[in-house]
């Protein structure tokens, strides 16, 4: 299943763009924040992290969509691809099962 993750860091942010990315690349489930990345505890991150599944692929647009640090981004990847769960990052052309 692919799964689409979007953040804008405000809520007066218009997160449209990621939402054409994700109906583009066929994702069949899409979680939002509207918060700063610097935050961990991401609702919609923490949500989807428990609702993915081996075999799932996460979509995301960039890496900085995802997490505003190395260190929050790779724990992050580190925890899906232990659960056999690959993240793509569109922008950066980035897939974690290659």
């Amino acid at each position: 299943m692919k799964v689409g993750y979007i953040r804008v860091s405000t809520i007066e942010q218009n997160e449209a763009r990621q939402e054409v990315l994700m109906e583009q690349l066929g994702v069949d489930r899409v979680y939002m924040d509207k918060m700063s990345g610097k935050n961990k505890d991401r609702p919609q991150l923490q949500e989807m992290m428990q609702y993915v599944r081996e075999g799932d692929i996460v979509i995301v647009e960039s890496i900085s969509r995802f997490a505003r640090n190395t260190v929050d981004t790779l724990n992050a990847i580190r925890k899906l691809k232990i659960a056999g769960v690959g993240v793509y990052f569109e922008k950066e052309d980035i897939n974690t099962l290659d």
